[in-house]
C-alpha cells in the first residue's frame, strides 16, 4: 500500500470517528441548541477543529510538495490527488442538497429556519471536504490499481 494511500485510510478513519462522534453530539443535545449550549459549542469546535488538525498533519507533507513529499510522491499519486478534488466536489454538492432538502421540509409550516442552521451547514461543508478528499485517494488509488 502506498504512503498516500495510507495516509488516507487513516485520515478516513479519524474523520468517520469524529463524525460519529459530532452526530452523536447533535442529535442528544439537538441541534437547535447550539448556540445556548457553550460547553456543547466548545466540544462541537474542538472535534471539527481536531479533525482539520488531524488531516493537515496526515497530509501536510503531501502538499508542501518538496523535501520528504517527493521522496514517497510519484506521478501516480499526484494524478490521485488531482482526481480527489472531483469527489470532494461532489461531497459538498451533495452535502448541500442534503441540508437544503432536509431543512426545507422540516420547517416549511414555520417559512424560516433557525439561524443555528447556516452555520452547521457551513461546519458540514468543511467536514464533508475533508472526508470526501480521503474518500477521493482511496477510491483513485482503487481504479489505478
Amino acid at each position: 500500500m502506498a504512503p498516500l494511500q495510507k495516509r488516507a485510510w487513516l485520515g478516513l478513519g479519524i474523520g468517520v470517528a469524529l463524525s460519529a462522534a459530532i452526530l452523536a453530539l447533535l442529535i442528544t443535545k439537538g441541534a437547535t441548541s447550539f448556540y445556548d449550549d457553550d460547553k456543547m459549542r466548545w466540544t462541537f469546535t474542538a472535534l471539527v477543529v481536531g479533525m482539520a488538525v488531524a488531516w493537515a498533519v496526515l497530509l501536510a507533507p503531501v502538499f508542501r510538495g518538496s523535501g520528504r513529499a517527493k521522496a514517497f510522491m510519484d506521478e501516480r499519486d499526484e494524478t490521485i490527488i488531482r482526481r480527489a478534488t472531483q469527489v470532494q466536489f461532489w461531497g459538498i454538492i451533495g452535502s448541500i442538497v442534503v441540508w437544503s432538502i432536509a431543512l426545507t421540509e422540516v420547517y416549511w409550516d414555520q417559512g424560516e429556519i433557525p439561524i443555528v442552521f447556516p452555520s452547521l451547514i457551513v461546519w458540514t461543508v468543511i467536514i464533508v471536504n475533508t472526508l470526501a478528499q480521503a474518500a477521493g485517494i482511496i477510491i483513485g488509488y482503487r481504479r489505478m490499481g
